[in-house]
């Protein structure tokens, strides 16, 4: 359930912040206290690791679902490399194909778009820093990424390409089907950061386009800081730091069991199916807010992961309506967890084409199987009175 008590609190919040994280599951739960049990390291010899490993390869197994079909010709297990997070994944995955185009002889090129999560547009930065040459694919006002301008920046060759599947403030689905098949024709490879999409939404094929794809616990009902990154075979992608033996020498360190075990858990039981009712929420939640004055719900003429709203209050600073919520006893966010806390206007809203005093006037409301339609009603009942109040104030 999204709803839950505060320590020393008497109040019921609601929970519509779950792009940001989502509430730990019961599956990964009990697979979590159940792994606290085995003590052993997963790279050693005796009966004690070879239990530890145990739960790591099944977890592997688990994880390996959400990205494609298993079986000849699908996904298999030991192409999962396990992280401590989406982010890592990311760096991991971005990275790691830029460097292996280099070395294959591509040009030092990377492209990604001006909406991507901090946790790709971190990684090109550094790719910048090491020399390679950064370029931005323009998107619409929906966040939908322009074939023609793509094909375009694809012309002369390069090393990698990356973007994510489902983005994570405004929900925005990109085709990622065509952007492979551009991208491969003109000998790049691609990084998927499916984050915010994988266990919520029937994905494409990924294993049939993608060259590496992004994975987190945390988003689907499993822990923070256990994630990973599928890495197709034949790719020949070093690890970010040479440290360690451990994930077939991709990523070096003692394996999280604990966390590894509750992510294994979080994607035997993601079910798409049940984001259909989430879905179904969110427009409840729109039409409330379609029947306010002077609000926007960005992303909505394209395709979006279902439980993603991200809302304009014309006249309303996006932070002042987050925290009259949060006093009333409800948690959004203005975007990413990863930036909410800074003063600059979303990259996301300003890479769509808002001007920065618009994008601050944002709110992001991201729905989980947990929350019910009493629930949305009661923040469509509580908006108006500080919708105003924030307009008035500021």
């Amino acid at each position: 359930m999204s709803a839950y008590r505060e320590p020393c609190q008497r109040t019921v919040r609601i929970y519509v912040d779950h792009n940001a994280t989502a509430p730990l599951g019961e599956a990964a739960r009990t697979a979590m206290a159940e792994a606290m049990a085995v003590v052993g390291n997963p790279s050693s010899l005796h009966a004690e690791g070879r239990a530890a490993r145990d739960l790591v390869e099944a977890a592997r197994r688990q994880v390996a679902g959400l990205v494609g079909p298993g079986g000849p010709g699908g996904v298999l297990p030991d192409e999962i490399v396990f992280t401590s997070g989406g982010t890592e994944a990311d760096c991991l995955g971005v990275v790691g194909l830029a460097r292996a185009g280099r070395r294959a002889g591509r040009p030092a090129r990377v492209l990604t778009t001006p909406i991507e999560h901090p946790a790709i547009t971190g990684a090109v930065r550094a790719l910048g820093d090491e020399g390679f040459a950064v370029e931005t694919v323009s998107v619409d006002g929906d966040g939908r990424i322009d074939l023609d301008d793509l094909a375009r920046g694809l012309a002369g060759g390069g090393s990698a390409i990356a973007v994510s599947a489902a983005n994570h403030e405004i929900g925005t689905m990109q085709d990622i089907a065509a952007i492979a098949a551009l991208a491969r024709a003109a000998g790049w490879m691609i990084h998927v950061d499916a984050v915010q999409a994988a266990g919520k939404l029937p994905l494409p094929d990924l294993a049939g386009h993608a060259d590496t794809v992004a994975l987190s616990a945390h988003k689907i009902g499993g822990p923070k800081g256990a994630g990973a990154l599928w890495i197709r075979r034949g790719v020949d992608l070093a690890p970010l730091w040479p440290a360690g033996h451990q994930e077939r020498e991709r990523r070096a360190g003692t394996e999280n069991l604990i966390g590894i075990a509750g992510f294994g858990a979080a994607a035997a039981t993601a079910d798409p199916a049940a984001f259909a009712a989430v879905s179904a929420l969110a427009r409840r939640l729109e039409a409330g807010l379609d029947a306010m004055s002077a609000v926007t719900i960005h992303g909505r003429g394209a395709p979006r992961i279902g439980n993603t709203v991200n809302a304009r209050f014309a006249g309303a600073l996006g932070e002042a309506v987050v925290i009259a919520l949060d006093l009333a006893g409800v948690a959004a966010s203005t975007g990413a967890a990863c930036t909410s806390g800074s003063v600059a206007p979303s990259p996301v809203l300003l890479g769509i084409g808002l001007a920065p005093e618009a994008a601050r006037e944002a709110v992001r409301f991201s729905l989980g199987p947990g929350n019910t339609a009493a629930e949305i009603d009661r923040v469509l009942e509580l908006l108006p009175g500080i919708v105003a109040r924030a307009r008035r104030y500021r």
